[in-house]
């Protein structure tokens, strides 16, 4: 390599290391930076008192299973006082918890903030059916298929499904259950929530659907909305093939005579409606 190949290499190479030595200069004076503010902050933490506590609720106002007061109480239960306490000194753990092992709270998220807030982020969860069991007892089934008891401050308008339904509420989703194998995998929630979660895709049938019977053959009973008779589902296999024959039903139904002649219709049998008409 020529003497002027050597230099221009040599000047390559020098320039590269400046390079690095600015880069690895700027990283510790940023590095040293972040932890000057992290010790200010964790100062400034040490120093602040809790001013106000915070409640989010997910939902409408008027439209949520547990109220802002609630929320407080479960919160205050766990220590004295929140407010007036140094932020780093609220048990936010045990908090989130307390909040937490509620049973219609799906999620709790407790924080500080640098300015001296304590915040309680809930998300509720979301009712699709409310169950009446054999034993008296009401409870809801939610979006996840946790079973969980009814509220004070609102009742959602979801499908009411009563009769013979043994099951209580439980702690597992019935979703977890079937895939561990337990009892709860063969009870009737399993099929009332495949029923729920089918009906949800329609508009027309969510919208037909207030109460349904689960009767002694387990078979589903709805009473519609709209007409005066029972509609009589059989079990949740075919779902599909079932509202379809409702439709055609309904559609030619509607169209020639009057809805109510029917006291019942049984859309159980394999290419056929059976009605029964009311005399």
């Amino acid at each position: 390599m020529s003497q002027t190949g050597n230099i221009l290499l040599a000047e390559i190479q020098r320039k590269k290391r400046r390079r690095m030595i600015v880069i690895y200069t700027l990283a510790l004076l940023g590095a040293g930076v972040i932890f000057t503010l992290l010790g200010f902050v964790n100062k400034k933490q040490h120093d602040v008192k809790c001013w106000k506590v915070e409640v989010r609720l997910d939902g409408e106002p008027g439209e949520q299973l547990l109220s802002e007061k609630e929320i407080l109480s479960m919160a205050n239960a766990v220590t004295d006082s929140i407010q007036g306490v140094r932020v780093d000194e609220i048990p936010i753990q045990k908090i989130h918890d307390k909040i937490a092992a509620h049973h219609s709270v799906k999620e709790a998220h407790v924080y500080t903030t640098v300015d001296g807030k304590c915040i309680l982020n809930i998300l509720l969860r979301k009712p699709i059916a409310r169950i009446f069991n054999a034993y008296g007892e009401s409870y809801y089934l939610d979006q996840q298929g946790f079973t969980f008891y009814t509220s004070e401050h609102y009742t959602p308008k979801v499908p009411v499904f009563i009769g013979e339904i043994e099951d209580k509420v439980f702690d597992l989703s019935i979703l977890d259950a079937k895939m561990t194998k337990t009892q709860l995998s063969i009870s009737m929630l399993d099929d009332i929530y495949s029923f729920v979660r089918f009906a949800e895709g329609n508009d027309f049938l969510s919208a037909q659907i207030e109460h349904v019977h689960i009767n002694a053959q387990k078979e589903f009973e709805i009473i519609p909305r709209v007409g005066n008779h029972k509609i009589n589902m059989g079990d949740t296999n075919d779902l599909v093939g079932k509202f379809k024959k409702l439709m055609v039903f309904y559609a030619n139904t509607i169209e020639n005579r009057d809805l109510n002649i029917y006291s019942s219709i049984d859309l159980r049998y394999a290419g056929q409606v059976v009605c029964v008409r009311r005399y």
